[in-house]
């Protein structure tokens, strides 16, 4: 049940630290729903117990992945913005196709220039009003963590110096799969705190095929 997903988009987008806070707030409120559940159970079988705080446990988690996903949408579609405003065409004069097409050739031009490379050539581009080369060579340059090519992108372009450091931000937090993947990890685990006592072990599916009986 539990919506790995949006939480690895969170991971990559450095947004880990976010996650975290949600999972610790309904945790929080399901660990209250329980003690209130213990409170209130003395006429109740110890099964019927089980199955209002495996109820308590579902709601829960169903309302933390509900707002995780809200989360990493809005992540998602900042970093799409930021990234078709400074590394894409739109905006830029000329057909669009033919613009793709240039923007891809450009791509493929820069992938393999070394950081020094990458500076002389935008240098070229930007006196000669190459904007689709220069913003390929952003790209390629926030790939790399160049921060002095960026630096030098931004310096003649500073209306994307915002989208620009969001980027970077995120770039940098992403540290690779072997980080994306522990951050996803860790936060899963610690969805721990939305499961009773009586019921640590089971896995949230089987949790929620409780609730339902």
């Amino acid at each position: 049940m539990t919506n790995e997903s949006p939480i690895k988009t969170l991971a990559a987008a450095g947004k880990s630290e976010d996650a975290r806070e949600l999972v610790g707030a309904y945790s929080e409120r399901a660990q209250r729903a329980f003690a209130a559940i213990r409170a209130d159970s003395g006429d109740l079988t110890d099964e019927a117990k089980r199955r209002h705080l495996a109820a308590a446990a579902t709601r829960a988690h169903r309302d933390l992945n509900a707002e995780i996903e809200k989360l990493a949408a809005r992540v998602g579609r900042t970093d799409r913005g930021d990234a078709q405003a400074v590394f894409g065409v739109d905006g830029l004069p000329g057909d669009a196709a033919s613009l793709a097409i240039s923007r891809r050739d450009a791509a493929d031009r820069v992938a393999s220039l070394e950081r020094g490379e990458l500076r002389d050539l935008l240098h070229r581009a930007t006196r000669s009003g190459d904007e689709v080369l220069a913003r390929a060579i952003a790209e390629r340059a926030l790939e790399e963590l160049d921060d002095k090519t960026l630096h030098q992108f931004c310096a003649d372009r500073p209306h994307v110096d915002a989208a620009v450091e969001r980027l970077w931000n995120t770039q940098r937090a992403g540290g690779g799969d072997r980080a994306r993947g522990g951050d996803s990890m860790s936060l899963a685990m610690e969805m721990i705190g939305l499961q009773p006592a009586e019921l640590l072990g089971m896995s949230f599916d089987s949790i929620e095929q409780l609730a339902s009986e």
